[in-house]
Protein backbone atom coordinates (compact mmCIF):
# COMPACT_ATOMS: atom_id res chain seq x y z
CA UNK A 1 0.00 0.00 0.00
CA UNK A 2 1.42 3.34 -1.08
CA UNK A 3 0.82 6.31 1.18
CA UNK A 4 -0.28 9.45 -0.74
CA UNK A 5 2.00 11.68 1.30
CA UNK A 6 4.94 9.44 0.47
CA UNK A 7 4.14 9.71 -3.24
CA UNK A 8 4.09 13.49 -3.02
CA UNK A 9 7.44 13.48 -1.27
CA UNK A 10 8.99 11.19 -3.87
CA UNK A 11 7.63 13.35 -6.70
CA UNK A 12 8.95 16.49 -5.02
CA UNK A 13 12.40 14.94 -4.81
CA UNK A 14 11.99 13.85 -8.45
CA UNK A 15 12.55 10.26 -7.57
CA UNK A 16 9.37 9.13 -9.29
CA UNK A 17 7.38 10.35 -12.29
CA UNK A 18 3.81 9.80 -13.28
CA UNK A 19 3.15 8.07 -16.58
CA UNK A 20 -0.13 7.36 -18.32
CA UNK A 21 -0.32 3.83 -19.71
CA UNK A 22 -3.13 2.74 -22.04
CA UNK A 23 -3.86 -0.93 -22.56
CA UNK A 24 -6.01 -2.32 -25.34
CA UNK A 25 -7.81 -5.62 -25.21
CA UNK A 26 -8.49 -6.99 -28.70
CA UNK A 27 -11.07 -9.63 -29.45
CA UNK A 28 -12.23 -11.24 -32.66
CA UNK A 29 -15.19 -9.36 -34.13
CA UNK A 30 -18.05 -10.68 -36.27
CA UNK A 31 -16.22 -9.76 -39.51
CA UNK A 32 -12.85 -11.24 -38.51
CA UNK A 33 -11.13 -13.07 -41.39
CA UNK A 34 -7.70 -14.63 -41.75
CA UNK A 35 -7.29 -13.50 -45.36
CA UNK A 36 -8.24 -10.01 -46.52
CA UNK A 37 -11.00 -9.97 -49.10
CA UNK A 38 -10.42 -8.00 -52.31
CA UNK A 39 -13.47 -5.96 -53.24
CA UNK A 40 -14.30 -5.09 -56.83
CA UNK A 41 -14.08 -1.42 -57.80
CA UNK A 42 -15.13 -1.40 -61.47
CA UNK A 43 -17.57 -3.20 -63.71
CA UNK A 44 -15.69 -4.27 -66.82
CA UNK A 45 -16.93 -5.36 -70.22
CA UNK A 46 -15.98 -8.93 -69.37
CA UNK A 47 -18.11 -8.79 -66.21
CA UNK A 48 -21.13 -7.68 -68.20
CA UNK A 49 -20.62 -10.30 -70.92
CA UNK A 50 -20.16 -13.18 -68.50
CA UNK A 51 -22.73 -11.97 -65.96
CA UNK A 52 -20.41 -12.62 -63.01
CA UNK A 53 -20.86 -9.03 -61.84
CA UNK A 54 -23.91 -10.32 -59.96
CA UNK A 55 -21.66 -12.40 -57.68
CA UNK A 56 -19.06 -9.70 -57.07
CA UNK A 57 -18.86 -7.74 -53.85
CA UNK A 58 -18.15 -4.12 -54.68
CA UNK A 59 -16.30 -1.61 -52.58
CA UNK A 60 -18.46 1.13 -51.10
CA UNK A 61 -18.14 4.45 -52.90
CA UNK A 62 -16.62 7.14 -50.69
CA UNK A 63 -18.24 10.43 -51.66
CA UNK A 64 -16.05 12.37 -49.22
CA UNK A 65 -12.73 11.14 -50.63
CA UNK A 66 -10.48 13.86 -52.01
CA UNK A 67 -9.34 13.53 -55.62
CA UNK A 68 -5.79 13.79 -56.87
CA UNK A 69 -4.61 17.38 -56.38
CA UNK A 70 -4.27 19.28 -59.66
CA UNK A 71 -0.81 20.76 -60.22
CA UNK A 72 -1.45 24.36 -61.23
CA UNK A 73 0.35 27.63 -60.86
CA UNK A 74 3.85 26.29 -61.39
CA UNK A 75 6.36 28.07 -63.61
CA UNK A 76 7.21 26.38 -66.89
CA UNK A 77 10.94 25.45 -66.85
CA UNK A 78 11.66 26.80 -70.34
CA UNK A 79 9.96 30.10 -69.49
CA UNK A 80 12.12 30.37 -66.36
CA UNK A 81 15.28 29.88 -68.44
CA UNK A 82 14.03 32.40 -71.00
CA UNK A 83 13.32 34.97 -68.28
CA UNK A 84 16.76 34.45 -66.73
CA UNK A 85 18.53 35.00 -70.07
CA UNK A 86 16.24 37.95 -70.81
CA UNK A 87 17.18 39.63 -67.52
CA UNK A 88 20.89 39.12 -68.21
CA UNK A 89 20.68 41.02 -71.50
CA UNK A 90 18.46 43.75 -70.05
CA UNK A 91 20.95 44.30 -67.20
CA UNK A 92 23.73 44.60 -69.78
CA UNK A 93 21.89 47.54 -71.36
CA UNK A 94 20.09 45.84 -74.23
CA UNK A 95 16.44 46.60 -74.95
CA UNK A 96 13.77 44.32 -76.35
CA UNK A 97 12.40 44.60 -79.86
CA UNK A 98 8.65 45.29 -80.19
CA UNK A 99 7.15 41.99 -81.31
CA UNK A 100 3.47 42.86 -80.81
CA UNK A 101 2.79 43.67 -84.47
CA UNK A 102 1.57 40.36 -85.84
CA UNK A 103 0.58 41.62 -89.31
CA UNK A 104 3.66 42.22 -91.44
CA UNK A 105 4.41 43.02 -95.06
CA UNK A 106 6.05 40.49 -97.33
CA UNK A 107 8.88 42.97 -97.77
CA UNK A 108 10.05 42.82 -94.14
CA UNK A 109 9.03 39.20 -93.67
CA UNK A 110 10.76 37.89 -96.82
CA UNK A 111 12.35 40.40 -99.21
CA UNK A 112 14.43 42.33 -96.65
CA UNK A 113 15.81 38.96 -95.52
CA UNK A 114 16.68 38.22 -99.15
CA UNK A 115 14.32 35.33 -99.63
CA UNK A 116 13.46 35.16 -103.36
CA UNK A 117 9.88 35.91 -104.30
CA UNK A 118 9.41 32.51 -105.92
CA UNK A 119 10.48 30.65 -102.76
CA UNK A 120 8.07 27.80 -101.77
CA UNK A 121 7.72 29.18 -98.22
CA UNK A 122 5.95 32.21 -99.66
CA UNK A 123 3.22 30.03 -101.10
CA UNK A 124 -0.26 30.41 -99.62
CA UNK A 125 -0.09 26.87 -98.21
CA UNK A 126 2.69 27.88 -95.81
CA UNK A 127 1.87 31.55 -95.21
CA UNK A 128 -1.40 33.24 -94.27
CA UNK A 129 -1.98 36.30 -96.45
CA UNK A 130 -4.53 38.96 -95.49
CA UNK A 131 -7.56 39.90 -97.57
CA UNK A 132 -8.17 43.27 -95.91
CA UNK A 133 -5.94 45.19 -95.92
CA UNK A 134 -4.28 43.05 -98.56
CA UNK A 135 -1.32 45.36 -99.16
CA UNK A 136 0.71 48.10 -97.51
CA UNK A 137 2.13 51.35 -98.85
CA UNK A 138 4.33 52.12 -95.85
CA UNK A 139 7.65 50.88 -97.21
CA UNK A 140 10.90 52.89 -97.28
CA UNK A 141 11.51 53.58 -100.98
CA UNK A 142 15.26 54.07 -100.59
CA UNK A 143 15.83 50.76 -98.83
CA UNK A 144 13.29 48.98 -101.01
CA UNK A 145 15.28 49.98 -104.10
CA UNK A 146 18.51 48.59 -102.59
CA UNK A 147 16.84 45.30 -101.70
CA UNK A 148 15.39 45.08 -105.21
CA UNK A 149 18.83 45.63 -106.73
CA UNK A 150 20.40 42.83 -104.64
CA UNK A 151 17.58 40.43 -105.51
CA UNK A 152 17.87 41.09 -109.24
CA UNK A 153 21.59 41.56 -109.88
CA UNK A 154 23.34 41.10 -106.54
CA UNK A 155 25.70 43.27 -104.56
CA UNK A 156 27.95 43.19 -101.49
CA UNK A 157 29.62 40.03 -102.77
CA UNK A 158 26.37 38.40 -103.94
CA UNK A 159 25.38 37.57 -107.53
CA UNK A 160 21.69 37.95 -106.74
CA UNK A 161 18.91 35.69 -107.95
CA UNK A 162 18.67 37.05 -111.49
CA UNK A 163 14.90 37.49 -111.70
CA UNK A 164 12.44 40.35 -112.16
CA UNK A 165 11.67 41.53 -108.62
CA UNK A 166 8.09 42.81 -108.20
CA UNK A 167 7.07 45.53 -105.75
CA UNK A 168 3.41 44.41 -105.62
CA UNK A 169 4.59 41.05 -104.26
CA UNK A 170 6.58 42.78 -101.51
CA UNK A 171 3.58 44.92 -100.52
CA UNK A 172 1.36 41.93 -99.67
CA UNK A 173 0.31 41.76 -96.00
CA UNK A 174 0.54 38.51 -94.07
CA UNK A 175 0.58 37.09 -90.56
CA UNK A 176 4.21 37.38 -89.49
CA UNK A 177 5.83 33.97 -89.84
CA UNK A 178 8.89 34.67 -87.68
CA UNK A 179 10.32 37.37 -85.41
CA UNK A 180 13.35 37.79 -87.66
CA UNK A 181 11.14 40.15 -89.66
CA UNK A 182 11.18 42.43 -86.60
CA UNK A 183 14.98 42.22 -86.59
CA UNK A 184 15.06 43.46 -90.20
CA UNK A 185 12.83 46.41 -89.31
CA UNK A 186 14.90 47.31 -86.24
CA UNK A 187 18.22 47.08 -88.09
CA UNK A 188 16.90 49.48 -90.73
CA UNK A 189 15.59 51.84 -88.03
CA UNK A 190 18.92 51.81 -86.17
CA UNK A 191 20.77 52.42 -89.43
CA UNK A 192 18.88 55.72 -89.80
CA UNK A 193 20.30 56.98 -86.49
CA UNK A 194 23.61 58.82 -86.46
CA UNK A 195 24.87 56.98 -83.42
CA UNK A 196 23.75 53.77 -81.74
CA UNK A 197 24.74 52.39 -78.34
CA UNK A 198 23.01 49.99 -75.91
CA UNK A 199 21.03 51.63 -73.11
CA UNK A 200 23.19 52.41 -70.09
Amino acid sequence: LVVPDLIKELKRRKLVTKEKVIWYSLKKGPEFVVKRKTLATDVTREHLKSGDWKDLEFKDYNYEAQGQPIAIGYSQPLLEVREAIQNIFLEMGFSEMPTNMFVESSFWNFDALFQPQQHPARDSHDTFFLKAPATTTQLPDDYLEKVKQVHQSGGYGSKGYGYDWKRDEAEKNLLRTHTTAVSARMLYKLAQEEHFAPNS
